[in-house]
């Protein structure tokens, strides 16, 4: 039920979304003679799509997120493991029509993992993800990594893949479960920098004390700003804050994190 109910929020809180909604909500105050709050949602509806292309509004709220998202200092730390959670792999339908893996907008996710299991070739690798979708299609998150790294010919003595998570928490239980990890242990964790927050907040809830976050996947520029007007990018910007700001709260008041932001 958590699940759905997850996707479902996910889909309300979709950028594009919101306008409509308000549109809704001025239909509904209109017909109830509420002429100034149907107004405010009119112009709300109208306004948003102009504050998502204003980038240096837009990047703001994610901007705080990956700042947020340190890395650990991997310096003379003696290694464990690495973990890498799903959401790197593109659609599982075309992968298995097409018959060819690849990469989607968080393949730094899969670039990175594959750097420090170099650097670690004995320890183990763990690739975390099944699906995240509602209803699961195609090809898993773990058959598009397996194929990946067949097709790389990358020895995979010491990779392993967890396949049953659908979120983040799932991820930290799933992971947790397979690994069994020793008190004092001490394990990389590869996600993007906006998500890392809630992922580390999941591995803490479920006992994993340890984790070492390695963020990756940074949307916004320390400092600055790439752009200054872009529809399409600041709706991306918008939409990826409001998924992560929502999962964090969400986690948090379900117990599924430790923290409302941890770090």
């Amino acid at each position: 039920m958590f699940f759905i109910l997850s996707k479902t929020l996910g889909l309300l809180l979709e950028p594009l979304v919101i306008p409509y909604l308000c549109l809704i909500c001025a239909v509904l105050a209109f017909w109830r003679r509420r002429r100034f709050l149907g107004r405010f949602f009119v112009t709300t509806a109208i306004l948003l799509p102009v504050f998502y292309g204003v980038i240096p509004l837009s990047s703001q709220p994610l901007r705080f997120l990956e700042n947020h998202s340190k890395a650990a200092d991997l310096t003379d730390r003696q290694i464990d493991g690495i973990i890498v959670l799903g959401g790197f792999t593109g659609d599982g339908v075309v992968a298995e029509s097409r018959g060819q893996a690849s990469l989607g907008p968080s393949a730094e996710r899969f670039t990175a993992a594959l750097q420090w299991h170099q650097k670690f070739p004995t320890k183990p690798l763990v690739f975390s993800g099944f699906s995240g979708r509602l209803v699961p299609d195609g090809a898993s998150e773990a058959d598009i990594a397996k194929q990946l790294l067949d097709d790389l010919t990358i020895d995979q003595t010491h990779i392993l893949f967890e396949n049953k998570s659908r979120n983040t928490y799932e991820n930290a239980l799933y992971s947790y479960d397979l690994m069994a990890p020793t008190p004092g242990s001490h394990w990389i964790l590869i996600t993007s920098a906006a998500h890392m927050p809630r992922a580390i907040g999941s591995f803490r809830a479920v006992g994993w004390s340890g984790i070492l976050g390695y963020p990756v996947d940074y949307q916004t520029p320390e400092t600055g700003y790439s752009r200054y007007w872009d529809i399409g990018h600041g709706t991306g910007l918008i939409g990826r804050a409001l998924h992560e700001y929502a999962g964090l709260l969400v986690y948090w008041l379900s117990g599924r994190s430790t923290a409302f932001l941890p770090s």
